[in-house]
């Protein structure tokens, strides 16, 4: 549910230790926007410490919550890469500490850096892959079967959200997950 990559941390950690004024640590308080829908975007996010959540806001007002990003996922990096606004808007769950990455730079590196390139390009495999997944999960099992999944990944995971960010999560109102909530005794 909350994806993590620790290999693309550690990699800058490693590797970017010294680009002080091309990366730089950022934090940003929990309740915060780092990116806004529709927005052009400045820099490139990646996720030191914190968890964000991505939403669509889609034209008749409904937000639709993407996915939830902690350690070591990157923020921006497909508008950057497609040269487009914002497709999302990333909002902070958690007190995040963020490096901010410099767009020409990340650029720059994703051209010059094989490794990284090759971080980014199964980055952005392993979340298509995730997200077919968890939409083929949604289109063939009921909303009780996915809310159990969903329960018990984030009783794994020792996580809490609030029921609004579930309800985005799974595509339906408060409303229906409070009732969905109450028929399967939780």
């Amino acid at each position: 549910m909350i994806l993590t990559n620790n290999e693309i941390l550690d990699f800058l950690d490693k590797n970017y230790e010294n680009e002080f004024d091309l990366i730089k640590l950022f934090p940003i308080k929990k309740n915060k926007n780092i990116l806004e829908q529709g927005r052009s975007n400045k820099f490139i996010y990646i996720l030191k410490e914190g968890i964000v959540k991505c939403s669509i806001m889609e034209e008749n007002n409904k937000s639709y919550t993407l996915e939830f990003l902690g350690v070591g996922e990157i923020i921006g990096e497909i508008e950057t890469i497609l040269k487009c606004k914002n497709l999302a808007s990333v909002k902070t769950l958690t007190d995040c500490l963020l490096y901010k990455i410099e767009i020409n730079y990340f650029i720059k590196n994703l051209i010059s850096d094989p490794k990284f390139n090759i971080l980014l390009i199964t980055e952005l495999a392993r979340r298509l892959q995730k997200t077919a997944t968890r939409a083929s999960s949604q289109q063939l099992n009921t909303l009780q079967i996915s809310l159990k999944n969903l329960i018990n990944l984030l009783e794994k995971q020792n996580v809490k959200f609030k029921k609004n960010d579930l309800a985005e999560y799974l595509g339906i109102t408060t409303r229906s997950l409070n009732r969905e909530l109450k028929s399967i005794n939780y």
